[in-house]
């Protein structure tokens, strides 16, 4: 049985040799202790919606004992040339700390944080959400679709939304279907956006280069074990 890290770098590949387009590393913190199958199943859509825009994600699991997890730059008028470029992108799952903390929201983004989270996904809100609703097909999906509209608004560098797709304000009954049939992407307008940006703000390594340095236990199967995970997502 694959182990949790293992099948994130092997979902990396995969969704990568989809995407054909820019890549992106992501460094995802499981603060709140959601499940491994949750967050198996979450780095798994959100992959698959990134590369729906031509960005593979390439994640890397951080450690619960970091601080860089649990920290955010909160520093006012933010700017791409004050932040500067950065290796990777860090994502955090955390519970709320309270109700008024960003109230009514699943998650919050800083895009030009200079260190420490840049997404912020409340796992205990997403659980609320999913156990209320018959739609929602699952709770991986519906982090997973989360994470990945934190991503948006880190890449696209604004807190502003969409009137359609993942980037949305508010999601109802109309998204959740779209999740559940793996058509809940970004718009094209914010797709095309999304590729431009990675390059302008990340260090972002090749397909060919993420193989180089992949350790040899994981590169030995990922190739059949990518395309079982993309047959079976």
């Amino acid at each position: 049985k694959l182990g949790v890290m293992k099948r994130l770098m092997i979902v990396g590949l995969a969704c990568g040799l989809l995407s054909n387009g820019e890549s992106l590393t992501i460094r995802l913190y499981n603060l709140a202790n959601a499940p491994a199958k949750t967050i198996d199943r979450a780095s798994v859509v959100a992959a698959q919606v990134l590369a729906q825009a031509g960005v593979a994600a390439i994640w890397e699991e951080g450690s619960p004992d970091s601080l860089e997890g649990r920290l955010t730059d909160m520093t006012p008028g933010g700017s791409l040339a004050a932040a500067g470029r950065r290796e990777y992108l860090v994502v955090s799952i955390v519970n709320a700390p309270s109700a008024d903390v960003y109230p009514g929201t699943l998650g919050y983004a800083v895009p030009f944080a200079r260190e420490g989270a840049q997404a912020t996904v409340f796992y205990d809100r997403l659980e609320r959400l999913y156990f209320g609703s018959t739609v929602i097909p699952d709770l991986g999906s519906l982090l997973g679709a989360a994470i990945a509209h934190e991503i948006g608004h880190v890449m696209l560098g604004t807190n502003e939304h969409s009137a359609r797709g993942i980037m949305k304000a508010r999601w109802g009954t109309p998204e959740f279907q779209l999740l559940a049939c793996k058509r809940l992407h970004f718009a094209p307008e914010n797709a095309s956006a999304l590729r431009a940006n990675v390059a302008a703000r990340f260090v972002t390594p090749g397909l060919a280069t993420w193989l180089a340095a992949c350790p040899t236990s994981v590169c030995r199967t990922a190739g059949p074990a990518a395309r079982q995970i993309l047959d079976q997502a």
